[in-house]
This record gives C-alpha cells, sequence and structure tokens, in this order.
C-alpha cells in the first residue's frame, strides 16, 4: 500500500541543524540513508526486500500509468537509459533525484485524481 500520508525529509534543509558539527560528505550520507529510509516508508516496507519493492511499484504504476503528465516524465527518464519502459522510468521518478517531488505528484493523483500544475511543474522542470 502506498502511503499518501508520508512527508519525505531527506532534502529538506530541517533536517540538521546549524549547530551539528559534521561535513559535507556526512552531511550526504545521513541525506541518502534518510532517502533509503523514507521510500521503504512510502511504500509500506518495514525492511529492504528488492522483489517485494519491484512489486509494489508494479502495482503503483498499474494505478498512475494513465496520468499523461507523469507518463511524459516516465519516457522521458526511461529513454536516459535506452529504454522505452515506462515501469523502468517510474522507478527511476523513486531515485534520490527525484523521489521528493515525484512522492508529492503521486499523493495528490492517488487521493484527488489529478495533479496541481504547481506540483507537476515542478517535477517536469527536473526530469524534462
Amino acid at each position: 500500500m502506498y502511503n499518501t500520508k508520508f512527508v519525505c525529509t531527506y532534502n529538506t534543509s530541517e533536517v540538521f541543524i546549524n549547530s551539528d558539527d559534521i561535513t559535507h560528505k556526512e552531511i550526504e550520507f545521513i541525506r541518502d540513508a534518510i532517502y533509503r529510509q523514507e521510500l521503504m516508508n512510502i511504500l509500506g516496507m518495514n525492511h529492504y526486500n528488492e522483489t517485494i519493492m519491484v512489486e509494489k511499484i508494479h502495482k503503483l504504476y498499474e494505478k498512475i500509468k494513465e496520468n499523461k503528465d507523469l507518463k511524459e516524465c516516465m519516457v522521458c527518464l526511461a529513454r536516459h537509459f535506452m529504454s522505452i519502459d515506462e515501469e523502468f522510468g517510474l522507478m527511476i521518478l523513486f531515485s534520490y533525484t527525484y523521489m521528493y517531488l515525484t512522492h508529492i505528484c503521486v499523493c495528490e493523483l492517488l487521493e484527488t485524481g489529478e495533479i496541481t500544475k504547481k506540483n507537476i511543474d515542478k517535477l517536469k522542470s527536473i526530469v524534462l
């Protein structure tokens, strides 16, 4: 089950406070760990299992594949890897670079049946 109530934080400044005495490399390591945990939270997983993750992404793809804006993003990203597989493009949309924006768009689509122009434009601005 896709968790539409979850809010991504891995990419926000609130993850760290100004008094944190850590290097840029440590910050990126921590952000990556948070990203991986948040991806599992979004997909409703307690621990990493590649097979289950692929299944959940497939089920999500079946629910959102008709949305022309997300489809455009999926196709564009898949083509970067010389593929025409839209579902592969969806997996890329859940990579570190795109997940925080993808999640917002997917939540809107699942909850309301549409994605606001503001949010899809933000996603498209870094994908297309």
